[in-house]
């Protein structure tokens, strides 16, 4: 069991390192980046 957690977990970490380096990562985190940018303008107003 401790063997096939260590796998999942190895496994794991090998698919966020591959998505981190992929576009759509980064178009998300643009996305959530201009998101926050924008309430922050908005917020700025009140």
């Amino acid at each position: 069991m401790h063997k096939f957690r260590t796998d999942a977990a190895v496994a794991a970490r090998e698919a966020e390192a591959a998505q981190a380096g992929s576009p759509v990562y980064w178009i998300c985190l643009a996305l959530l980046v201009a998101t926050v940018a924008l309430a922050a303008r908005i917020a700025s107003f009140w």
